[in-house]
Protein backbone atom coordinates (compact mmCIF):
# COMPACT_ATOMS: atom_id res chain seq x y z
CA UNK A 1 0.00 0.00 0.00
CA UNK A 2 0.83 3.41 -0.02
CA UNK A 3 -0.09 6.82 1.28
CA UNK A 4 -1.78 9.20 -1.23
CA UNK A 5 1.33 11.46 -1.76
CA UNK A 6 3.55 7.88 -2.36
CA UNK A 7 6.05 9.21 0.70
CA UNK A 8 5.37 6.36 2.68
CA UNK A 9 4.72 2.84 1.44
CA UNK A 10 4.23 -0.51 2.91
CA UNK A 11 3.41 -4.51 2.93
CA UNK A 12 0.47 -5.89 4.62
CA UNK A 13 -0.20 -9.89 5.02
CA UNK A 14 -3.72 -10.40 4.86
CA UNK A 15 -3.72 -14.30 4.18
CA UNK A 16 -3.52 -15.00 7.91
CA UNK A 17 -6.83 -16.67 8.97
CA UNK A 18 -7.19 -14.51 12.01
CA UNK A 19 -7.38 -11.42 9.75
CA UNK A 20 -10.96 -9.82 10.24
CA UNK A 21 -12.49 -7.18 7.87
CA UNK A 22 -14.64 -4.40 9.07
CA UNK A 23 -16.81 -2.40 7.59
CA UNK A 24 -17.37 0.48 10.36
CA UNK A 25 -19.67 2.84 10.96
CA UNK A 26 -18.65 4.82 14.01
CA UNK A 27 -18.31 8.56 13.93
CA UNK A 28 -14.14 8.50 14.32
CA UNK A 29 -13.82 6.69 11.09
CA UNK A 30 -16.73 8.88 9.39
CA UNK A 31 -14.79 11.66 10.38
CA UNK A 32 -11.17 10.35 9.61
CA UNK A 33 -12.61 9.19 5.94
CA UNK A 34 -14.91 11.99 5.30
CA UNK A 35 -17.91 9.47 4.29
CA UNK A 36 -20.57 6.97 6.11
CA UNK A 37 -17.76 4.28 6.42
CA UNK A 38 -14.28 2.89 6.37
CA UNK A 39 -13.20 -0.59 5.06
CA UNK A 40 -10.53 -1.92 7.51
CA UNK A 41 -8.81 -4.97 8.03
CA UNK A 42 -7.20 -5.86 11.53
CA UNK A 43 -3.77 -7.94 11.21
CA UNK A 44 -1.10 -8.77 13.36
CA UNK A 45 1.52 -5.81 14.08
CA UNK A 46 4.28 -8.20 12.55
CA UNK A 47 1.89 -8.62 9.69
CA UNK A 48 2.35 -5.05 8.50
CA UNK A 49 6.16 -4.02 7.19
CA UNK A 50 6.80 -0.27 6.38
CA UNK A 51 9.13 -0.20 3.01
CA UNK A 52 9.65 3.04 2.39
CA UNK A 53 9.17 6.40 4.62
CA UNK A 54 9.10 5.84 8.31
CA UNK A 55 10.86 8.84 9.07
CA UNK A 56 7.80 10.73 7.22
CA UNK A 57 5.16 9.10 9.52
CA UNK A 58 3.54 10.79 12.35
CA UNK A 59 1.05 9.67 15.11
CA UNK A 60 -1.66 11.15 17.26
CA UNK A 61 -3.38 9.71 19.85
CA UNK A 62 -7.32 9.77 21.49
CA UNK A 63 -9.11 7.85 23.75
CA UNK A 64 -11.66 5.21 21.99
CA UNK A 65 -14.78 4.43 23.09
CA UNK A 66 -13.69 1.91 25.27
CA UNK A 67 -11.67 4.44 27.38
CA UNK A 68 -8.44 3.10 26.21
CA UNK A 69 -5.64 4.88 24.10
CA UNK A 70 -5.75 4.56 20.57
CA UNK A 71 -2.94 5.69 18.39
CA UNK A 72 -2.88 6.53 14.89
CA UNK A 73 0.08 6.61 12.15
CA UNK A 74 -0.41 8.78 9.82
CA UNK A 75 1.79 10.53 6.73
CA UNK A 76 3.01 13.67 8.04
CA UNK A 77 2.86 15.40 4.93
CA UNK A 78 -0.89 14.02 2.93
CA UNK A 79 -2.29 12.67 6.18
CA UNK A 80 -3.35 9.38 4.87
CA UNK A 81 -3.95 7.21 7.70
CA UNK A 82 -1.47 4.13 7.29
CA UNK A 83 -2.56 2.30 10.68
CA UNK A 84 -4.06 2.09 14.24
CA UNK A 85 -3.13 0.41 17.30
CA UNK A 86 -5.69 0.76 20.13
CA UNK A 87 -4.54 -0.36 23.38
CA UNK A 88 -7.26 -2.43 24.19
CA UNK A 89 -6.22 -4.92 21.43
CA UNK A 90 -2.69 -5.67 22.11
CA UNK A 91 -0.32 -6.33 19.19
CA UNK A 92 -3.26 -6.51 16.42
CA UNK A 93 -3.46 -3.45 14.51
CA UNK A 94 -6.31 -1.69 12.11
CA UNK A 95 -5.15 -0.99 8.23
CA UNK A 96 -7.13 1.18 5.95
CA UNK A 97 -7.80 -1.73 3.12
CA UNK A 98 -8.85 1.07 0.42
CA UNK A 99 -4.94 2.21 0.71
CA UNK A 100 -3.73 -1.31 -0.44
CA UNK A 101 -3.02 -1.94 -3.68
CA UNK A 102 -6.07 -3.34 -5.24
CA UNK A 103 -8.04 -2.27 -2.01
Amino acid sequence: GSCHCQSIKWTAILSNSDAKHILCHCNTCQKLGGGPYSLNTIIDREALKILEGEEKMKVYVYKGDSGKEVRCFYCGNCTSHVFHQQEIMGERIIVRTILLEGG
